[in-house]
């Protein structure tokens, strides 16, 4: 029989082993993705699109979540005055509250679609059928403040017919663009059928919601429950504790996010009031949504709305400018920060890395999620690093190293000073083992 330190010795060996394989598994597979990749994005494809009902199921699950809670602490001290069991009264409570969640959210969602189309299509129809009145307007103006300096030029810009430049734009695209009547009708029946598969795939979402919401505790328990059963309990806290890390960051940052754009919104929209800007609905709407896009959101918004507004008067289309540049610096610094906090743990510079890489590789969406995925990279890569330094009975703080030149046979930090003297710069951290 093998005694206690050879079976200690062939569970370190197999574990070894096991360790070498997954890692072998892992290089076969992203060698096959890589020589596949165009296979391997099809099949991608093809899931998600079979997929799509139940994310958007999950996705309006997570933003209902709040109003969901909030009508469900309410109702609930009503219904267990109803109910002789509490159980059925939290049962039909958390039923009720989802139900009343999705009604919220939908209303909310047509309101918004509501308030921006109409006014889009609009704005568009104007300003496509007086585009050279706006640009008439936008030239006097220019001529105006340079006291006639440039006069000719613009005068020559402004007798400039516009409709004759889009009409030569057309007849040049129709020339070395050759397209047929049956491929338009294929392409427009497509696009048809692509919007009402959508539609039905969020009436699906929508139904999904409600049984997420309803079921989210016993969801939870049965990931719970097979994590611990096929780690052990070290890994299976490890695993736990990064689950809720990572619903943490989502949750802060995504509901936090929505929260600061509907502020910005209104705040945009009661200044637009006061200032007598046109378009303020459409206006402030545009700025709101992009505002959700982190770093590069107000950007975006900023571009189109002061393009629009310039368009129909210059002089209240920089004041528009100078005013939105001021709300962005309020939220930056003030109320952006009082609602996210420190959600995400990342600096500046990952979030800007976050945003770049998510829009590369996954567009505007990527845009929104990628700065949590990165929080969360983030954060598990931070645990290991400060675990691996503990073991080694170095300090965990990540302040020690700044200045570190070297580390001495006793594992202390040293610090190399100018004038060539050594100072010991370690601190025995927490974890640092017992001799």
């Amino acid at each position: 029989m093998p005694d206690d330190s050879e079976r200690v010795e062939r569970r370190a060996l197999f574990r070894k082993l096991c360790s070498y394989v997954f890692a072998a598994c892992i290089v076969i597979v992203f060698y096959f993705i890589l020589k596949n990749q165009r296979s391997v994005s099809l099949a991608i494809d093809h899931v998600y699109k079979v997929i799509q009902p139940i994310l958007i199921g999950f996705v309006m699950a997570f933003l209902m979540n709040p109003i969901m809670e909030f009508f469900e602490i309410r109702l609930f001290v009503v219904l267990k005055k109803i109910f002789k069991s509490d159980s059925v009264a939290k049962k039909t409570c958390r039923t009720l509250s989802s139900i009343i969640a999705l009604i919220v959210f939908t209303l909310v969602v047509v309101y918004i679609i509501r308030a921006i189309v109409p006014n889009l299509i609009n704005t568009i129809i104007y300003l496509a059928n007086h585009i050279e009145e706006q640009i008439a307007v936008v030239l006097d103006w220019c001529n105006q403040i340079t006291h006639g300096q440039y006069e000719e030029e613009l005068m020559k810009a402004k007798d400039n017919n516009i409709g004759d430049l889009a009409n030569q734009g057309l007849k040049m695209f129709n020339q070395y663009v050759d397209y047929d009547e049956t491929d338009i009708m294929s392409l427009a029946t497509s696009s048809v059928l692509s919007v009402g598969k959508f539609i039905v795939n969020i009436i699906i979402g929508m139904f999904v919601s409600v049984y997420v919401l309803v079921s989210k505790e016993t969801f939870k328990a049965q990931a719970k429950k097979l994590v611990c059963g096929i780690f052990i309990p070290k890994y299976s806290n490890i695993i736990l504790e990064i689950g809720r890390k990572s619903g943490q960051i989502f949750y802060g940052f995504i509901i936090g996010k929505i929260i600061d754009s509907v502020i910005i919104g209104i705040i945009c929209y009661i200044g637009c009031l006061i200032m007598k800007m046109p378009y303020p609905v459409l206006v402030s709407v545009i700025v709101g949504v992009t505002n959700i896009v982190p770093v590069f959101g107000p950007y975006i918004g900023a571009v189109p709305t002061v393009i629009i507004i310039f368009l129909t008067e210059p002089m209240k289309g920089i004041y528009f400018l100078i005013f939105v540049l001021i709300l962005q610096q309020v939220d930056g610094n003030l109320i952006g920060p009082k609602i996210l906090g420190d959600s995400t743990g990342i600096s500046s510079f990952w979030v800007v890395f976050a945003v770049v890489v998510g829009a590369g590789f996954f567009g505007l969406g990527g845009m929104i999620v990628a700065v949590p995925i990165v929080a969360i990279i983030y954060y598990m890569v931070g645990r290991l690093a400060s675990y691996l330094v503990a073991r080694r009975d170095l300090p965990i703080d990540t302040s020690e190293y700044t200045l570190m030149d070297y580390i001495d046979e006793e594992n202390n930090v040293l610090i190399k000073h100018k004038d060539k003297t050594i100072e010991t710069a370690k601190k025995k951290c927490f974890f640092a083992k017992k001799k």
